[in-house]
């Protein structure tokens, strides 16, 4: 087991379940970019305002992460952790946390997840594609609110994409949302590009989806989103 997750975190409350079914309407529609690391190709490592260092997941490091949530008051941020212990619970590795070197409180959470749980990340809808065995992926990151503004996203992506290396991976990928350019940009500081459009359909009040993903074609103007 990578971690207990509290054994038993909070679930969604049925009513907010209707209530989030509900905002998804009849029919909608998303995008993400898909961005990729080539980890033959050097970066300069980007730096947070704090010195920072990364190891996998402990149990211990739920509560230094999640132990400000507050349904109540930020609902927003509260769904978010709901997902990371989610994933928790999926027991998928290998979760990384980024620890403060001046306090060692946990600061950062990503997931490494290589091509061998392919089966496991699969069986949940969270919209990857199956990944190809030179392939790592990262994903579902979280800062905990005292933390943000730390610029502490693209070193912490940066130090777990150079753990992929350690899964025979070529390639990092990660995924973000097309509107949300301060993450698309802190992942381009983490040495990532623009790689792949993926579209995700939802219909029924989001009992239903439908992905797909393709290659960004060279020449077109989406891979120089974030050259500017």
């Amino acid at each position: 087991m990578l971690g207990s997750a509290s054994d038993a975190p909070e679930r969604l409350s049925i009513p907010a379940k209707i209530v989030r079914r509900l905002k998804r309407g009849p029919y909608s529609y998303s995008s993400r970019f898909g961005l990729r690391r080539t980890l033959s190709v050097p970066v300069d490592p980007p730096r947070a305002k704090i010195p920072l260092s990364i190891r996998p997941f402990q149990p211990g490091d739920e509560q230094a992460l999640f132990g400000h949530r507050d349904p109540v008051a930020d609902p927003a941020d509260a769904l978010e952790i709901h997902y990371r212990l989610q994933h928790l619970r999926a027991n998928i590795p290998t979760p990384y946390v980024a620890i403060d070197e001046t306090t060692g409180t946990p600061c950062y959470l990503q997931w490494l997840m290589g091509s061998e749980q392919n089966d496991k990340i699969q069986a949940h809808l969270w919209g990857f594609p199956r990944l190809d065995k030179d392939v790592a992926l990262l994903e579902n990151a979280y800062i905990p609110p005292a933390y943000r503004g730390q610029r502490i996203m693209s070193e912490a992506m940066y130090m777990v994409s150079e753990r992929a290396r350690d899964l025979n991976a070529n390639y990092a990928l990660t995924f973000v949302a097309g509107d949300n350019m301060p993450s698309l940009k802190g992942c381009k500081r983490a040495g990532f590009d623009i790689y792949i459009f993926n579209e995700r359909s939802q219909y029924a009040f989001g009992l239903f989806e439908r992905h797909s993903f393709s290659v960004i074609p060279a020449g077109d103007a989406r891979l120089t989103l974030l050259d500017n």
